[in-house]
Formats: structure tokens, C-alpha cells, sequence
């Protein structure tokens, strides 16, 4: 079965998972220093919020079951240029270690750990964004990438 399906672009919803996702990102920064463990999973989330709204603009959604976090990534790997690969890498790398943090004693998150889920939260909502409003302006001209 596909871990994707179907979906009708809507571009207001879309932006407003582009916003859900900045107020994530502020939270994890405002959050950075009283715990480094709820700031990753802000930003972590951020990330997972504009990925959403790629790909909703893409005209899918991931399914809900079991490893749509991997699909959802694996999609905006699929999707994005390769010379991003690194932040995708990283991406991945937050999902793996949020999981741990959450389900596995062993799963610490240190300070490092949080101020680069914070960079490259910052980075790839900077990417996401872009993207989403040059495919808006191409599929919709005259239509305003609103923030």
C-alpha cells in the first residue's frame, strides 16, 4: 500500500501550516533554555508542519499509519534539489533522536543536540517556504505567498 494519498491543494491551509509551523519554531527557541529535550521536539515539529504543507501543495498527504514521520521525509527528499541532502539528513537524524528521547530511557538530548534542531528548523522552513511559494506563483500567478 502507498504511504501517500490524494489531496486537494488548498494554498490558505497550506499557509497556515507554514504558520503553525514558524510559532513551533519559536516556541523551541523560547523553550532552549529551560529544557533542551521540549525545544528539539518544537522544532522537530516545525520541521513536520512545513514538510506537511509541502506536501499538501504537492497534492498529497501521508497516510496515517505506522512510519509516516519516514515517508514524510522521504517525500521532501524526493522532492527537494540534492544539494539540501544534508539538511535532510539532519531532519532524519531529529526524528530518530526525538524517538529516543521519548521511548528509550537512554534518549538524552544535550544542548548541541538542540541548538542544531534549531538551525536547521530555521534552514528548512527558509526552503520549504521558498519552494511552496514558486510553485504557488507558477501553478497560481498573480497569487501572493502570504507569510
Amino acid at each position: 500500500m502507498s504511504t501517500l494519498k490524494p489531496y486537494t491543494v488548498n494554498w490558505d491551509q497550506i499557509h497556515r501550516f507554514l504558520k503553525s509551523a514558524d510559532k513551533k519554531l519559536v516556541a523551541a527557541q523560547k523553550i532552549l533554555v529551560i529544557d533542551e529535550e521540549a525545544s528539539l521536539e518544537q522544532a522537530y515539529a516545525a520541521m513536520l508542519r512545513a514538510s506537511l504543507a509541502f506536501m499538501f501543495s504537492w497534492g498529497v498527504r501521508p497516510r496515517s499509519q505506522p512510519g509516516h514521520h519516514v515517508a514524510i521525509i522521504d517525500f521532501a527528499r524526493q522532492h527537494l534539489d540534492k544539494k539540501h541532502a544534508g539538511v535532510l539528513t539532519v531532519f532524519d537524524r531529529l526524528r530518530r533522536k526525538r524517538n529516543a528521547a521519548l521511548y528509550d530511557e537512554a534518549g538524552f538530548i544535550s544542548q548541541h543536540d538542540a541548538e542544531e534542531a534549531l538551525a536547521t528548523a530555521c534552514e528548512y522552513l527558509d526552503l520549504i517556504r521558498a519552494d511552496i511559494q514558486d510553485r504557488q506563483r507558477h501553478i497560481h500567478p498573480g497569487a501572493s505567498g502570504t507569510r
